[in-house]
């Protein structure tokens, strides 16, 4: 009898719609929703190993405990806690065990039957199980959501309880920084969710080993290129590409599409070879690096299907004087080069400047998509445009 698991994906503020639909295409799901920051989704359990190969987002979890505790908020701190730590016993470990177990390739201890066992003698007879030089590591990290100010316990006294009810149930070994296992406790208002990393680094961190001043996230790379709707055959460029992330992204991910990346500056190109050299797929030759200025491309007319590309923001790299006069040379440009029809995806937190240049030529531009993307604290806007001049 199949066994179903709900995941929980953290996914870049802003990209939910684009994680949702990634998981939708690649993934059996019975059921997938987003909210801010994250997307659920329940499939069969012997299909989370699949999970892992999901572009968009940054970590996965799977759910095994959610619930709602009446009055969690109007507790005091040791009634809260107390009953915050009582949680555990209704936890669905097997569950948790097993998809964990699946996702990383490896049994933990005896496996899930072992760890069900000593929950039952934790609860009924009330033994402590003892740490051995077997046991794995743990930690526990509690995210309290909303308004914090509402309960009377902090998020690290939550996390502290509840990791040392689990030490005594089945004798895991706590450690903070070097850790086996990742419990997360979820708390807004009186709803407690109890979740289990499944994926040991956070997936973002793949294709890059130089990194410059302006690297962005693969995950983020990739929701762009999601964006750009790449068909099979496609010529898509990055004309200002840094150290290479978007074309490697888009390389490794659209295998039968050809990326170019280019950039003015030497180091720029120095890191797009070490970063592209370092990839597996580098022995396909669905990606190249050019040196070229970004407003003279080196291209002809409508030769190409797409264009994705970060716009310097007028923090670390330029300035938003510059941005005024730099935006539309870029937009003409691209418009030279982009077929009628191609795709334009486009990131900047300098959106007044963006949106500027985007009126000065309204009529060669069609909005497909906006969305507001969180870049590191900073609210940045990502464009996806159409297109729509006349030839």
């Amino acid at each position: 009898m199949s066994v179903t698991v709900e995941l929980c994906a953290a996914v870049v503020t802003g990209f939910e719609k684009v994680a949702a639909k990634e998981i939708t295409e690649k993934l059996p799901v019975i059921s997938c929703e987003w909210n801010r920051g994250n997307a659920r989704f329940s499939l069969d359990l012997k299909k989370v190993p699949d999970t892992l190969k999901l572009r968009s987002v940054d970590n996965l979890y799977v759910v095994f405990y959610e619930n709602s505790i009446e009055g969690l908020t109007t507790m005091n701190r040791e009634e809260a806690l107390k009953t915050i730590q009582k949680q555990i016993s209704f936890c669905n470990w097997k569950l948790a065990i097993d998809a964990y177990q699946l996702a990383r390739d490896k049994e933990i201890n005896g496996g899930s039957e072992r760890i069900v066992e000593q929950m039952r003698q934790f609860m009924e007879q009330k033994v402590n199980c003892q740490v051995t030089e077997q046991s794995p590591k743990f930690r526990v990290t509690c995210r309290r959501c909303g308004e914090k100010e509402i309960h009377k316990f902090s998020s690290m006294d939550a996390a502290s309880k509840f990791g040392a009810e689990i030490n005594n149930a089945f004798g895991w070994k706590c450690s903070v920084k070097q850790f086996d296992i990742e419990v997360v406790l979820r708390i807004e208002k009186d709803n407690i969710t109890v979740m289990m990393a499944l994926n040991e680094e956070s997936l973002f961190k793949r294709n890059i080993c130089s990194y410059g001043p302006t690297t962005m996230r693969s995950t983020i790379c990739f929701c762009m290129l999601h964006l750009a709707d790449i068909k099979p055959g496609d010529i898509v460029i990055d004309s200002m590409c840094g150290g290479g992330s978007i074309p490697i992204e888009g390389a490794n991910a659209w295998k039968h599409a050809h990326f170019l990346g280019g950039d003015n500056h030497e180091m720029a190109m120095e890191r797009c070879k070490q970063n592209w050299s370092a990839n597996s797929c580098s022995a396909r030759s669905n990606c190249d690096f050019f040196t070229w200025d970004a407003t003279k491309l080196p291209l002809r007319d409508n030769s190409v299907d797409a264009l994705v590309t970060d716009l310097p923001f007028g923090k670390k790299i330029g300035s938003r004087m510059d941005n005024r006069l730099l935006y539309p040379m870029l937009l003409e440009e691209w418009k030279r080069v982009i077929r009628k029809g191609g795709r334009l995806v486009v990131m900047s937190h300098d959106k007044r400047s963006l949106e500027n240049s985007l009126l000065k030529d309204r009529s060669s531009w069609h909005i497909k998509a906006s969305h507001t993307v969180n870049m590191g604290g900073l609210l940045c806007l990502c464009l996806c445009l159409i297109n729509t001049k006349s030839i």
